[in-house]
């Protein structure tokens, strides 16, 4: 995980105007579908649709002006949670390479077989530059990360900072939600065309699920909205903090992320001591199994927890990306609402919520069976 300084508001004026930038079409994704799979089939992926003249530029997450002198047929995703946002906006067929982490994870295998064709880029932080170009890269979606930066672009590389590990982070909840979404725009306005009213159509879902739960959590007092954490890492004693996606998803489930107490942006590490003196109602594990978060489990030292006596330690799933740092957040939303305030949420099928999710955005029919699997942190069947 990658972590990222606040350097001011210096992005929110980018923020504000990439989600403006586009007009809009549908796409949907374009894999074959035997039992479970993508519902278009490779052979009849739609066409980009050109914007009216080339060259054009475009404004990327740190503030740059990118130039693109063709549509990008082959794009290279390198920043962490980029394959998922050009997946979601029904753009796989376009990707030359992809970080190695997400050619190899179960969901992505299932719901795109054809990943097994994308080139794994085995050094994401200093990306071997001429093997880029072999690719015939059109466009790198990638870190804010300055050398690496200036390596592609002296061989002409068109690079585009999609998340920025350096600086930037969201301090309120409308800079969190504008940010969401300037991050799904940026990808459409690379791809251009048909991207731009999937994006749309994930901005619309984004603000109706975020109004279903706040409608449900909102009016909760504060000395009555439930305390966590959310633990990742072997002993549990990583947590994300204060101006984390995690932390703001937690607050609009209705929750208090109780590691915001350290000052710490991002994530940080502390004691079971520490953890012990906030003792938490709930503790969420991320980026974990069950096996890995028997530390937390079965700890001898974390048996005293309200949240472990309460049986309310609870594994969070992971789709096609970490729901914690993907477009999948949203679901995390909802499932972490319903784990808090079950008797605010007992129409919430998670099930349904999950099939339609992968149904719209990934072109994927989820089997009930698989559905559950998913929430429960396993592979497919």
């Amino acid at each position: 995980m990658k972590r990222m300084k606040n350097r001011g508001r210096m992005w929110l004026a980018t923020l504000l105007s990439l989600c403006l930038l586009g007009s809009m079409t549908l796409l949907g994704c374009t894999q074959d579908k035997p039992a479970e799979q993508s519902q278009t089939p490779a052979a009849q992926a739609p066409e980009l649709a050109a914007p009216a003249e080339y060259p054009t530029s475009i404004v990327d997450l740190a503030g740059r002006s990118v130039e693109f002198v063709a549509p990008v047929e082959r794009a290279v995703a390198i920043a962490g949670p980029s394959y998922e946002k050009v997946f979601l906006l029904g753009q796989a067929h376009r990707l030359a390479g992809a970080h190695f982490y997400m050619v190899e994870r179960p969901w992505v295998v299932a719901t795109n077989p054809a990943i097994s064709s994308v080139a794994p880029i085995s050094s994401p932080g200093e990306p071997n530059v001429e093997g880029l170009l072999e690719l015939g890269a059109d466009a790198v979606l990638f870190w804010d990360y300055e050398e690496p930066l200036k390596s592609m672009e002296a061989v002409g590389l068109p690079v585009v900072v999609v998340q920025q590990p350096s600086g930037g982070n969201p301090t309120t909840l409308d800079e969190f939600i504008a940010y969401q979404k300037a991050e799904v725009q940026v990808f459409a306005d690379v791809f251009g065309g048909t991207a731009h009213n999937k994006a749309q159509k994930w901005f619309d879902y984004f603000d109706q699920k975020v109004a279903f739960v706040q409608e449900r959590v909102g009016a909760i007092p504060e000395a009555e909205r439930k305390t966590a954490l959310y633990a990742y890492g072997e002993e549990g004693l990583g947590l994300f903090s204060q101006y984390s996606y995690v932390s703001f998803w937690l607050e609009l489930a209705g929750g208090k992320n109780l590691a915001d107490e350290t000052g710490a942006e991002m994530d940080t590490v502390v004691t079971m001591e520490q953890i012990v003196a906030w003792n938490p109602d709930y503790l969420f594990a991320g980026r974990m199994d069950a096996t890995e978060a028997e530390a937390i489990t079965q700890g001898a030292a974390w048996a005293e927890l309200d949240a472990v006596k309460g049986n309310n330690v609870i594994i969070c799933p992971d789709g096609v990306m970490y729901w914690d740092y993907s477009s999948e957040g949203v679901l995390l939303m909802e499932y972490l609402a319903q784990k808090m305030y079950p008797e605010l949420f007992t129409d919430l099928d998670m099930v349904k919520e999950v099939q339609d999710y992968y149904t719209t955005f990934y072109d994927y029919t989820l089997s009930d069976e698989n559905a559950q699997r998913l929430l429960d942190h396993l592979p497919p069947a």
